[in-house]
């Protein structure tokens, strides 16, 4: 109740007095008093259009920036991409040109991997551009000079391995100027683009300042004059704090029941990955592979059985027949050993390590040092082998795509009650909290796993320090087993 109603209400007549009603006070008086009373909405109403209009000018500042931060890394994206492409081009050049310097192969695995890549590069690169028109001229003709350079380095190479006569070499260069003059021009008119998104945005910028200052001191002002009556809304705020701390409590309830049922539908995605894997497992073991058997036996048989005069001319097809169907079959195994290893289910964990990690020494591209425990150990349930060997297999994948190692250490040790693999590598490592999302998967599926045997997962790793993954998972407790 405010000051003046209490006044008010001190004049009015008591139920059962019988004084005289007081009189009506003088017009005057009546139209100050409604002043007095309509004071407080005045203030209210000028508060709220003084808050409208400072939101609208924020909202306007903000949306300002943000579009000076979208040029601005729209610019950056679309010279990173002239960026790329020249890379990939001198990439491209150098493989082609020790190719055929040397007549080496190995030198065109530059060439093959920035050639794949440069398609993929120009899409992207028109993307980025298609908003400014004034460049689609240079862009065309950017585009028609790779392709053209493409065509050159193929014919060169070609040419290389067929042992002809190499031309070109020349047009190859002033394509190259080219390409490098007009990606100058590019980047030099997208810094000028950019410089020019800028000097407007400061403008705006300072416009936008001066109208938020008068607007705060005006909402500033406003603030102290209605004081008073944000005393009076203390119960009212203690009121929303018991909702919001309600609500709180309840959406809490309803995101961990949202986490449990992601967390069994990824369980069951798992299970149900691993369970087709192995399903196609078996039946390539037993289809496909009883049916290149017999191929190959029955090639075994018709060799043996054609007289010497006929077989003489087909030796070599029949030889070379078996061979395709000898690495038919090796081709099946390595696919059965990728779905489901056959070594976990027959030999157990340890074994199937082992050959995992000779498989891996096979390409050469690091050396791996295991630390394993004897065959002749308790063997671990079927689900925990599963698990620990995918961390495993995931962890090299890795190493050999991302990490450029030389050296790999993989240990396991296997406790009374727990299994604790680790997984070191001396490779280039990475910042793991500006990891992509997308680069993320197999990290988040490792984890999963182990999360999903109530284990503990640890990641350490740094750029340019390595990576050690570490996966403990418990021995005891019920989880169902993939078939």
């Amino acid at each position: 109740m405010s000051d003046e109603s209490c006044n008010n209400a001190a004049h009015l007549p008591i139920a059962g007095d019988h004084a005289m009603p007081l009189p009506e006070p003088p017009a005057p008086a009546r139209t100050a008093n409604r002043i007095t009373q309509a004071w407080p909405h005045l203030l209210l109403a000028c508060g709220c259009v003084f808050s409208i209009t400072l939101l609208a000018t924020s909202y306007m500042q903000s949306s300002l920036g943000l579009a000076a931060i979208s040029a601005l890394r729209h610019q950056a994206t679309r010279i990173d991409r002239l960026d790329q492409l020249q890379i990939q081009l001198v990439d491209a050049e150098t493989g082609v040109r020790g190719y055929l310097l040397s007549g080496e192969p190995l030198y065109l695995e530059p060439y093959e991997s920035a050639t794949a890549r440069l398609p993929e590069t120009l899409r992207l690169l028109r993307a980025e551009l298609s908003p400014l028109p004034e460049e689609q001229s240079r862009l065309l003709r950017l585009v028609s000079l790779v392709d053209r350079k493409r065509e050159v380095m193929g014919l060169a190479v070609a040419a290389k391995t067929m042992g002809q006569q190499i031309e070109g070499e020349l047009e190859g260069k002033l394509l190259m100027d080219d390409i490098r003059a007009l990606t100058t021009e590019l980047r030099a008119s997208l810094i000028s683009y950019g410089d020019h998104n800028i000097d407007q945005s400061l403008e705006n910028f300072r416009h936008t300042r001066l109208a938020g200052i008068l607007l705060a001191s005006g909402s500033l002002v406003l603030l102290i004059l209605l004081f008073a009556v944000l005393q009076r809304q203390h119960e009212l705020r203690d009121r929303i704090a018991d909702l919001m701390a309600g609500e709180n409590k309840r959406l809490d309830r309803e995101v961990r029941a949202r986490t449990s049922e992601l967390s069994s539908l990824a369980s069951y995605l798992t299970n149900a990955r691993e369970a087709e894997q192995a399903r196609l497992a078996r039946e390539l073991h037993d289809e496909l592979g009883s049916l290149l058997t017999a191929a190959k036996l029955d090639a075994g048989w018709i060799a043996r059985k054609l007289p010497a005069e006929v077989r003489a001319p087909l030796d070599e097809r029949i030889a070379r027949l078996q061979r395709t169907l000898s690495e038919g079959i090796a081709l099946k195994r390595r696919i059965i050993d990728g779905l489901r290893p056959p070594l976990l289910k027959d030999l157990g964990l340890v074994a199937a390590l082992k050959a995992l990690v000779e498989d891996y020494e096979m390409g050469g591209e690091f050396v791996i040092h295991a630390d394993l425990p004897d065959e002749n150990s308790p063997a671990l349930p079927a689900d925990r082998s599963l698990a620990l060997y995918r961390i495993a297999q995931e962890s090299l994948t890795n190493i050999r795509k991302y990490a450029s190692a030389k050296t790999v250490r993989l240990s396991l040790k296997l406790e009374p009650d727990t299994a604790c693999l680790e997984v070191r590598d001396d490779g280039s490592g990475f910042a793991n909290d500006k990891l992509p999302t997308v680069s993320r998967h197999g990290l988040a599926g490792m984890k999963h796993r182990v999360q999903s045997f109530a284990g503990r997962f640890d990641l350490e790793t740094a750029p340019g320090k390595g990576t050690l993954i570490r996966a403990r998972i418990p021995l005891g407790g019920d989880s169902p087993e993939i078939d």
